[in-house]
């Protein structure tokens, strides 16, 4: 009786485990042929984060910028709208939207250049 629950309760642990991994992954912000920014929007729940990964090279400078319908989202839980990176090396560089409010919407445009 005793295994049989336990070996329940890991398959649970797994499937949830499994779940939360996928709801928690970045998102990849893909740029248009062409183009060197990109704008990205989606909703955010209270004390949320939503982390974007963006592909740069070194010496290339990233750029964020948040808007949000409350004014109360921001970068990297920074207190700041903006965020300029100098890409010391090449490869994905992330970007992380903060809520420190109640539910909202947002818009992130992200440049690099």
């Amino acid at each position: 009786m005793f295994k049989n629950q336990f070996f329940k309760f890991f398959v649970i642990a797994i499937v949830l485990f499994s779940v939360a991994s996928e709801t928690f992954a970045d998102t990849r912000i893909r740029f248009a042929k062409g183009r060197s920014s990109a704008t990205v929007s989606g909703k955010i729940g209270t004390g949320g984060r939503v982390c974007y990964v963006a592909g740069a090279r070194a010496g290339q400078t990233l750029t964020a910028t948040v808007s949000s319908r409350s004014g109360k989202v921001q970068i990297f839980e920074s207190g700041e709208t903006s965020y300029t990176l100098n890409v010391d090396y090449s490869g994905d560089q992330s970007v992380c939207v903060d809520n420190l409010r109640g539910a909202t919407s947002y818009t992130l445009t992200v440049s690099i250049r």
